[in-house]
């Protein structure tokens, strides 16, 4: 990944969504279809810059290099705000600063967790009228 993410080619943002996708446990096209890859890889430059970006795709990528264990304390919190990013539409800062922020709307209604939990985020849609009065999608397999 490189500083000059507006013109980055195809290549670094699909390895970008590629070890997103192994850290997040969803697949690659599943976080492409949400739209943010490219706006999360920018903040992740910004915020983490391009040599520390670069040294996680690295150590992430290729046959073998499924797991994050192997990564040294500036890389695993790296992957680990990564996958806060994609989980809640946040940046989460470091710890004990008070540099977290939400990046946008949309990515607050994109945040993975909102899928975990088989609805969505608060507020970003309307329900049905009486909605509240039915079971929640897949509350029948829970009983």
């Amino acid at each position: 990944m490189t500083a000059a993410h507006d013109d980055a080619s195809e290549g670094e943002g699909g390895a970008f969504v590629d070890v997103s996708a192994r850290l997040t446990g969803f697949g690659a096209q599943e976080l492409s279809a949400l739209g943010m890859g490219e706006t999360y890889r920018a903040v992740v430059l910004a915020q983490a810059g391009s040599e520390r970006c670069a040294r996680l795709v690295d150590a992430l990528s290729g046959p073998g290099s499924h797991a994050a264990a192997h990564l040294d304390g500036e890389l695993l919190e790296l992957a680990r705000a990564i996958t806060h990013l994609w989980y809640t539409g946040s940046w989460p800062g470091r710890p004990g600063d008070s540099g977290s922020f939400v990046v946008s709307s949309a990515s607050y209604a994109a945040g993975l967790i909102w899928r975990t939990l088989g609805g969505h985020a608060p507020g970003t849609r309307p329900a049905a009228f009486g909605s509240w009065a039915g079971t929640p999608t897949g509350a029948e397999s829970v009983r």
